[in-house]
């Protein structure tokens, strides 16, 4: 690997990241079998208005190779629930011939800077406990397993998209 860019995306170019994005939303689905199963066209679909797809500040860091083209990308919402100003990291994904590279690592690091520039007093990241590489790259950005109990509501219907 080359020279690896990382820059914020401006909000009328988040588009760029919709491949990676659709392909995350692909392979995860498969992990939560009581959520609706998704055709591709269907997550295309419900990405259609990228920007709307988490309330706060939306705030997306992207990595670029020699050429310029976006191999990942850290979606970061900042948002104050009343309590202080929260960050979650909402979607992190590299593409899979650059993984095991640093790409995630240095995304993570410009996610934890932000936090830190911003002044925020929680920050946080959902991920599957199996899903190894994952949970590598958050404690490596200095995330820790959550120390209180998050306990979850679902319908009893199957959600609908309508």
């Amino acid at each position: 690997m080359g020279t690896l860019m990382v820059e914020r995306l401006a909000e009328a170019d988040y588009a760029q990241i919709k491949p990676l994005l659709v392909d995350l939303h692909l392979t995860e689905q498969a992990h939560y079998a009581d959520h609706p199963q998704l055709s591709r066209f269907e997550i295309e679909d419900h990405l259609a208005s990228i920007p709307n797809a988490f309330r706060g500040e939306n705030v997306i860091f992207v990595a670029r190779d020699d050429d310029g083209s976006v191999i990942g990308f850290c979606w970061v919402v900042l948002h104050d629930p009343g309590t202080g100003l929260e960050g979650e990291v909402a979607e992190v994904s590299v593409a899979p011939a650059h993984r095991g590279h640093g790409v995630g690592e240095v995304l993570m690091e410009q996610a934890v800077r932000l936090f830190r520039e911003r002044g925020v007093t929680l920050g946080y990241v959902w991920t599957r406990p199996e899903n190894e590489a994952a949970v590598r790259l958050y404690r490596g950005a200095g995330f820790e397993p959550n120390r209180q109990l998050v306990m979850t509501w679902y319908p009893s219907e199957p959600y609908r998209q309508t």
